[in-house]
C-alpha cells in the first residue's frame, strides 16, 4: 500500500488515478446531498443497466446515487454503510483480488483537513477488460459512516 500526500506528490500514474477518484467522491458526495439517487440496498435497488453482475457490491450498504454515461463507457456508483472504512477495504482487497477481478494498487490519500481516502485501483483479468477505482472515505453528516465510489470503466 502507498500512501500519497498532496504536498509529496507521487508518480504520474498514482496521481490521475488519485485525481480521478476524488473528483469522483465529490460529484457523488454532492449529488446524494442533493437528493440524488434512490435509496436502498444493493440488493434491492437495481444497478444501472449494464453493470457488470460479477462486480462486487458491499452487502451491508445502501445505494446513494448511481450515474451511466454509455457513450464514454463509464459507470459512477455510491454506496453508504455504517461499517468501518477499515471493514470496507479489507473487504473491496480480498473480493478484486479473486477471479476475474486484480487489485492494481492500493493508495492512501491524505487529504489536509479531512480523513485519509483508500483509494483501490483494479483490472478485470482476461475477457471483458473493465477496469477503475474503489474510493472509501469516511462522511461525517448526520452520524458517521463509509462512503464508497466506485468507477467502473467499460472497454471501448
Amino acid at each position: 500500500m502507498r500512501c500519497f500526500s498532496w504536498e509529496s506528490g507521487g508518480d504520474e500514474m498514482s496521481r490521475a488515478g488519485m485525481l480521478i477518484a476524488l473528483g469522483l467522491l465529490v460529484a457523488l458526495a454532492l449529488a446524494a446531498a442533493c437528493g440524488g439517487g434512490e435509496e436502498g440496498g444493493p440488493g434491492g435497488v437495481e444497478l444501472p443497466k449494464g453493470f457488470p453482475r460479477d462486480f462486487p457490491i458491499y452487502e451491508e450498504a445502501v445505494t446513494r446515487v448511481d450515474t451511466l454515461t454509455p457513450e464514454e463507457g463509464r459507470f459512477l456508483v455510491s454506496i453508504d454503510t455504517e461499517h468501518s472504512r477499515d471493514q470496507v477495504q479489507a473487504f473491496y482487497e480480498r473480493v478484486l483480488n479473486e477471479d476475474p477481478w486484480q487489485v492494481d494498487n492500493v493508495n492512501v490519500v491524505e487529504v489536509p483537513e479531512e480523513d485519509e481516502i483508500v483509494v483501490i485501483e483494479f483490472t478485470r483479468v482476461g475477457d471483458g477488460g473493465e477496469w477503475g477505482t474503489v474510493a472509501i472515505a469516511i462522511v461525517r453528516e448526520n452520524g458517521q459512516h463509509a462512503t464508497i465510489g466506485i468507477s467502473l470503466n467499460l472497454p471501448q
